[in-house]
């Protein structure tokens, strides 16, 4: 348990001491009567109608019910009449009491807590009794805590959960936190940690009827010394973070360490597409994503703007323009680290989008010709750039009815509003052109409005909310993306899948809930930042425990999806060119970057793998003709010539092949983070053995890693 510098609030007895006398005072010291009995006499005279009130004195948390009976005796006239410290029916306040004695404490603690609940006879108003009910604090609840992950020494956390109160503690280990009340949902602590590790946090809420939340865990991630990270881990960190380790970046990450080198990636600026010729396809656009991959050094950037463009897709089936695909690219590499909010606007104004989707000269309704806006681009930034069709908890699992079925997000209704939202855009105006509704195409820069093409009526958006009329074509859109983002939906649904193309297809509800918490509030107040997103994403340990080959899960890992699965190859083999060509061998995969086949990507998210249940996305375009053209893949590499100006260089391999067991250890360390089994590598090590040549037997050695099953999946 991780040693915290903790400041324990200082607790007066005072509460307790008054208690005590209030007790004593109820139960008859100084002449005062005792509750519960008549108020006419302690010893009723014989024939004297008496009420008795059951039970007599009750405990009970604020805003929760408790059922009263009064029994009245000697008398034929059995009605009572209810109040609370006197007060017919109670109030709001000291909470209320209707009239069978169904009594409901307020929503807030009263001062004080101490409430009568008195029964009137009907027949003799002169007599009474009554029950004393003692109101506590509510039980808190705590949903999640962020950052989930912290590095040693002072810290901030802040628990986000139910019923708060001023003077609840957010609690560390057993450690009381300096802690601030901001809201019945929110509170902020502070401490210093000594010790990484796993600490259990909870928040307890003060007397009366002081009680605690479940617990929450919180990582405090310790950045590990220079110089002790193992090569295995430096190479598994690069194959989730990079296109892939080779010897120098493993050299690099065990130099830094994961957390420093992590920090220096998320600090890097964005590889820039740069205009292609006017006689270029796309393919040219294709040539500077395999060149950007091979040579900069931006690689943490260039795998979450991939990820991204495989969630929010636009494809150039539809659009065969590179000067679109240029503007898209680099759209992405700019937002990939930014604010999500950031770059839903700017995927929203993109033309390329605006194209794909038909947002672009959405025209507002006209009742003269019976049009209606285009609602694709209002339907797919719903369903699957942003909410998902279903009601979602935090931990990305379904919201179910009473009846055990998905709880849907939105209904036509909401669709319709924002395509009414999506309307009065056109391509930005050509350069010497005049502005016009509609601009004819062009991808220089984010569409433009025109607010006389803008439906200027109410528009329903998501959870009731109603942007009222009158509005402008720019002020819609910002307030319906803002109604978007705020959706609760999102933290989880972008978490799930950017872990998905990250580090495993089957992350568990706790890790996504840990990611969305960090999506929610950044720690500093801030909702989307994806920079801290994708910190939390790799920090987190559930993808740092494969760094322990013995504590990995048989769930953790994914497929490597085509493009990365070339691009591991080609880092392993020292690979160098211009890119150009690279898309051709993708495409043979069904994975060409920006020639998706439909808006749901190359594979969709939920795909499960055949006889299985788990999930996983990459499966979907592995077939029979795939497998066997990655295989092809690497024995180009290794046996044959890339095509274009692509090359390999082998000769660090046939330099150690002169021992075997040497070679293929060091091709594991590369290609596997060495993570080979023993069959396999006492296989391949018997194998290249019996080959006397050594450059054929390093070529062996690579080819038989290379398109092993194991180097194929992402461990």
């Amino acid at each position: 348990m991780p040693k915290t510098e903790i400041n324990f609030p200082v607790r007066s007895c005072a509460p307790l001491c008054g208690l005590v006398l209030a007790i004593a005072i109820l139960n008859g010291c100084g002449g005062v009567s005792r509750l519960g009995t008549s108020s006419t006499s302690d010893k009723p005279s014989p024939g004297a109608v008496k009420v008795t009130v059951t039970p007599a004195s009750t405990q009970l948390r604020v805003n929760a019910k408790k059922q009263f009976s009064a029994a009245v005796s000697n008398n034929s006239n059995k009605t009572v009449s209810w109040s609370v410290n006197g007060i017919a029916g109670g109030n709001a306040t000291i909470g209320k009491v209707d009239s069978t004695g169904l009594y409901q404490a307020p929503v807030a603690l009263p001062s004080p807590n101490f409430i009568s609940v008195e029964a009137t006879s009907a027949a003799d108003s002169t007599v009474s009794a009554s029950a004393s009910v003692t109101v506590e604090n509510p039980v808190p609840t705590v949903a999640s805590v962020s950052p989930a992950s912290i590095p040693m020494g002072n810290f901030t956390i802040t628990a986000t959960g139910t019923n708060f109160v001023n003077g609840s503690v957010v609690v560390w280990g057993t450690k009381f936190l300096t802690t601030t009340f901001i809201s019945a949902t929110q509170l902020r602590a502070t401490g210093s940690a000594t010790l990484a590790g796993t600490v259990k946090v909870s928040v307890q809420n003060p007397d009366p009827g002081s009680a605690s939340s479940g617990m929450l865990n919180l990582v405090v991630a310790a950045p590990p010394p220079p110089n002790v990270i193992s090569a295995s881990i430096a190479a598994r960190f690069l194959e989730q973070s990079s296109w892939g380790p080779n010897p120098a970046l493993i050299t690099l990450v065990r130099r830094q360490g994961i957390a420093n080198r992590l920090d220096s990636e998320l600090s890097n600026g964005p590889s820039i597409f740069v205009p292609v010729g006017p006689n270029d396809g796309v393919d040219a656009v294709q040539a500077r994503f395999f060149l950007n991959a091979l040579h900069n050094s931006d690689h943490l950037r260039q795998r979450v703007a991939f990820a991204l463009s495989q969630m929010m897709v636009a494809s150039a089936n539809k659009i065969n323009k590179p000067s679109a695909f240029v503007l898209w690219q680099n759209m992405f590499m700019k937002d990939a680290l930014g604010n999500f909010l950031t770059l839903l606007t700017d995927v929203t104004l993109s033309p390329t989008m605006g194209n794909y989707l038909d947002m672009v000269n959405n025209d507002k309704p006209n009742p003269l010709t019976g049009t209606a806006p285009n609602e694709n681009y209002a339907r797919e930034v719903l369903q699957l750039f942003s909410i998902g069709l279903n009601e979602l908890n935090q931990d990305g699992t379904s919201q179910l009815d009473s009846s055990g079925n998905p709880i849907p997000t939105y209904d036509q209704d909401t669709v319709e509003g924002f395509a009414h939202v999506f309307t009065g855009w056109t391509y930005p105006t050509k350069a010497g052109s005049t502005a016009r509704f509609p601009n004819p195409e062009n991808y220089s820069g984010p569409m433009i409005p025109f607010d006389d093409h803008h439906d200027t009526g109410s528009k329903q958006l998501l959870n009731g909310v109603i942007l009222p009329a009158a509005g402008t074509a720019r002020g819609d859109l910002t307030a319906a993306l803002l109604n978007i983002f705020q959706h609760p939906n999102v933290g989880p649904f972008v978490s799930k899948q950017l872990i998905q193309h990250l580090i495993t297809s089957n992350p568990s509800p706790q890790y996504v809930g840990r990611i969305a918490a960090v999506f929610n509030d950044n720690g500093r107040g801030v909702r989307g930042d994806l920079r801290s997103v994708i910190r939390a994403i790799y920090l987190d340990p559930e993808a740092r425990r494969g760094d322990d080959p013995t504590q990995v899960d048989a769930a953790d890992g994914r497929l490597k999806e085509p493009v990365q699965f070339m691009m591991n190859v080609i880092q392993a083999l020292n690979g160098t060119g211009q890119g150009d060509c690279l898309a051709s061998y993708a495409t043979t995969m069904k994975q060409p970057p920006f020639f998706s086949p439909s808006v749901f990507n190359f594979f969709h998210p939920d795909h499960v793998i055949d006889g299985t249940n788990l999930l996983g996305p990459e499966f979907e375009i592995l077939d029979a003709g795939t497998t066997i053209n990655r295989i092809n893949f690497v024995n180009t590499w290794v046996y044959g010539t890339p095509c274009g100006t692509n090359v390999a260089n082998i000769a660090p391999f046939v330099a150690l092949a002169g021992n075997p067991t040497v070679l293929v250890d060091n091709i594991a360390s590369i290609m596997m983070h060495g993570n080979i089994s023993a069959d396999m590598r006492n296989t391949v090590i018997s194998t290249v053995s019996a080959i006397p040549d050594t450059t054929k037997r390093a070529k062996a050695a690579l080819y038989l890693i290379g398109t092993s099953s194991q180097f194929q999946v992402q461990h």
